[in-house]
């Protein structure tokens, strides 16, 4: 279950920003920013050690106002580095973004990068929170919740750490042997380390899990800080992992080139996410096969769950991305935010039970009784924001006949053009053309299902609210004059070309829906025209996000599960070489599609993961495989 996160209100003593959950200052009187440059920047050797890295990894305990992070970024770009950097921190008390904005005031210098990260500033979840800038070359990773817990569910290994929560005797917890043991477990040889206290106890650690300790000079009225550097970070037995199944195994690591079959939002996300890092991507695209992404507008509302489900934070973390993703700006209709109705009693004590559980600042949610209103939700125009994702990729229309595997290399054939182009790696993501790719490959299950839309004129609704509606079915704000409203559920068994035909039965249930749940009526001077398309969905409504795998081989590896379901040590499951999967968004394609381009861009490339290693088997391709062999005994 999704934890509550309390914010941490700021006061002020002096120059200095105050936490009044911690009483203990943000940053020193004299010069915040000196103090960051002094303690943590010179600390590591920076800007040396990133210089000539392709990436770099500094991890964080404890944002706070976000300082240190502020002035890396300054550092980085300032220096000339032609690599990128990926800044993680863990916070448990985050402040809001308006304390935010106070807190940097007092540094001119860094408004315009404090200006961006206000803007990107996520809702007070519990969970991971990836942010992008500087055209994909900065990512900074907020890991909102219980410090110990959230860096445990991190798959990293980091170049440098700051050591940063406030003093030990102030909160003591930060400095625990949990952390160090974190501390450790994300580290490897020649991992820097950089921390304004000189406390013993915090150095004792720090040596006995595999760092070489010094004390240096402090800053201002500190007299000594510690710096130091990994040797031989121990295998602390303490901080392993049991999330994670020993069958939910990430895709090898891949240089490239890359070949991304599918243009909808599932696969632009992953040939952006690959893009901006470096790697030679090519966007492959069947002009004859329709895509669920053509949708003319998509809606942006989270899922919300109260339930006791380990994935919960997934669903409000790829919210909080999309809406800040950098290819999606400039895209979103007339009119933000979205309104959810609430159609009973029961939905309404659900409503009010999720707001006091979420406790997310009024620029995110608020609720007065009867609709609970999403300031930062929103329709996107779809096609333009597709475009952007995708706006320096090489992409080509091309009709796969034939995929097949030659050594090392997969080698994609278009029968029509005689067209043959290869690739190291291949990413499927055809959404329920995924099954129909290569017969000879295994690939997980699919569930079509068929959706209708209206398109209507928005200066014919009448007094239909300006803003994005949900209510079980859906209405956008306007773009470009038009507005969206949907939309139908229609599970069918065999996709056919007339899934993709409207039909004016599923029209009149459309409207019937709208009328019944705002009182309104579509006039029929505003309807415009009519689309359908098949989504992919799951059995449990989770995206697949993978490598592909021989169902048969894992059928006989994992036989004694159907024995006994909790059995272990059956070895890791040995994926496929050199493919990956990516499918099964369903209605949420816009809202899951840039997190999940992210995390299987991240697992092919060895960054940090943007969510949380137990999230590795709820998205894994094998989970239903394993699922039936659980449920066979």
């Amino acid at each position: 279950m999704v934890q509550k996160i309390e914010h941490n209100d700021l006061a002020w003593r002096g120059n200095s920003p105050v936490s009044t959950a911690f009483d203990d200052v943000y940053y020193s009187a004299d010069n915040g920013l000196e103090e960051t440059k002094h303690v943590f920047l010179h600390g590591i050797g920076a800007p040396d050690v990133w210089m000539g890295r392709d990436h770099y990894v500094i991890a964080e305990t404890g944002f706070g106002t976000g300082l240190n992070f502020l002035a890396t970024w300054r550092a980085f770009k300032e220096s000339g580095a032609k690599g990128r950097l990926t800044f993680i921190s863990a916070e448990g008390f985050p402040l809001t973004e308006d304390a935010l904005r106070s807190a940097h005031e007092t540094f001119p210098e860094i408004a315009t990068y404090s200006q961006q990260l206000c803007a990107a500033w996520p809702p007070a979840s519990d969970g991971f929170h990836p942010r992008i800038f500087e055209d994909g070359r900065i990512t900074l990773l907020l890991l909102f919740g219980d410090a110990p817990n959230a860096l445990s569910r991190l798959n990293a290994k980091v170049d440098a750490w700051f050591l940063d929560g406030f003093a030990p005797a102030k909160n003591p917890a930060m400095w625990s042997a949990e952390i160090l043991d974190q501390v450790a477990r994300l580290a490897k040889p020649g991992t820097k380390l950089a921390t304004f206290t000189a406390a013993g106890f915090v150095r004792r650690g720090l040596s006995e899990r595999g760092f070489e300790i010094v004390k240096a000079p402090g800053y201002g009225r500190k007299r000594e800080r510690l710096i130091g550097e990994a040797q031989a970070p121990l295998p602390l037995t303490q901080c392993t992992h049991s999330t994670v199944p020993e069958w939910a195994t990430l895709p090898p690591q891949s240089e490239g080139p890359f070949v991304v079959v599918g243009a909808g939002v599932a696969g632009r996300s992953v040939a952006y996410a690959l893009a901006r890092r470096g790697k030679a991507v090519t966007l492959l695209h069947d002009p004859a096969s329709p895509s669920a992404s053509t949708v003319p507008a998509a809606i942006l509302a989270p899922r919300f769950i109260l339930g006791e489900q380990s994935h919960a934070d997934f669903f409000t973390s790829a919210y909080a991305f999309a809406l800040v993703h950098p290819s999606f700006a400039g895209h979103w209709a007339d009119v933000a935010s979205v309104d959810l109705l609430t159609k009973s009693d029961a939905a309404r004590e659900r409503y009010s039970k999720l707001v006091a559980h979420l406790n997310w600042s009024t620029d995110w949610l608020t609720w007065d009784g009867e609709t609970l209103h999403l300031p930062r939700g929103g329709a996107i125009a779809t096609q333009s924001a597709l475009n952007a994702l995708t706006a320096d990729i090489d992409m080509r229309a091309f009709r796969i006949d034939a995929l097949e595997q030659v050594g090392s290399i997969w080698r994609l054939t278009d029968h029509t053009t005689g067209e043959s182009i290869e690739a190291a790696h291949v990413v499927l993501a055809t959404g329920v053309s995924t099954v129909g790719v290569d017969q000879s490959l295994s690939k997980p299950e699919i569930r079509p299902n068929k959706g209708q839309v209206e398109l209507l004129r928005d200066d014919e609704l009448g007094h239909a609210p300006p803003v994005s509606l949900n209510y079980g079915g859906y209405l956008t704000a306007a773009t470009a004059g038009i507005r969206t409203l949907g939309s139908t559920f229609e599970k069918i068994v065999e996709v056919r070309e007339r899934d993709y035909a409207p039909n004016d039965t599923s029209r009149i249930a459309i409207e019937e829906q709208f009328s019944a749940a705002t009182g309104l009526r579509i006039p029929a001077t505003a309807h415009r025209a009519s689309w359908a398309g098949v989504r992919a969905t799951t059995a449990d409504h989770m995206p697949y996000v993978g490598a592909l795998y021989n169902t048969n081989q894992i059928l006989r590896q994992y036989a004694a599960l159907a024995k006994d379901a909790k059995t272990v040590k059956l070895g890791p499951s040995e994926p496929l070489s050199g493919i990956s999967v990516l499918t099964g968004l369903g209605a949420k394609g816009f809202q899951y599609g840039p997190i999940l381009g992210e995390f299987l861009a991240a697992s092919l490339c060895g960054d940090p993961l943007p969510l949380p290693e137990d999230h590795i088997a709820a998205l894994h391709p094998l989970r239903q495989v394993i699922k039936a062999i659980k449920r066979s005994n």
